[in-house]
């Protein structure tokens, strides 16, 4: 007859456990957005100098690390400043820190524009969704450009 002896796996299951408890722990707790400001901050203007939508993106990076995004749409004379809004920032996974995605909403009184901001290799993309909240008729519609950094 073969005798076995049992040793106990409290100390392995508990280690894997405090583990467990550790990583949720990061992802529950609140984080702060971290954006990668060299490459999102500064002016972006417009590769196509005859659009008639947003001319120009100026990201910008408070002192606490909130980014905002200030924008400009084509007007006559004068391109229209539509004022600075918050910027909130997004990684490819969870556990990102790195984000080269934004979003900002604009609500001008006569429709609300989402922005939707990529940053990459040098170059801004922007598609920015405009719904029309004044009982106009108009249609919704979405735009698309890509912005170079100026300077």
């Amino acid at each position: 007859m073969t005798t076995r002896t049992l040793t106990a796996t409290a100390p392995r299951s508990l280690t894997a456990l405090a583990l467990a408890t550790l990583s949720l722990g990061a992802l529950i707790a609140p984080q702060r957005a971290l954006a990668a400001p060299a490459d999102m901050t500064g002016t972006w203007v417009n590769s196509n100098v005859t659009t008639s939508g947003i001319t120009r993106v100026n990201v910008t990076r408070a002192a606490g690390g909130q980014m905002t995004v200030q924008v400009f749409g084509r007007c006559h004379p004068n391109d229209c400043d539509w004022g600075s809004a918050q910027m909130v920032t997004y990684g490819t996974t969870v556990s990102d820190g790195n984000h080269f995605t934004a979003t900002a909403v604009y609500a001008k009184g006569f429709a609300t524009t989402t922005l939707v901001m990529n940053f990459t290799r040098g170059r801004l993309d922007v598609q920015a969704l405009t719904q029309f909240t004044d009982g106009s008729g108009r249609q919704n519609y979405a735009s698309r450009d890509a912005f170079a950094r100026y300077r």
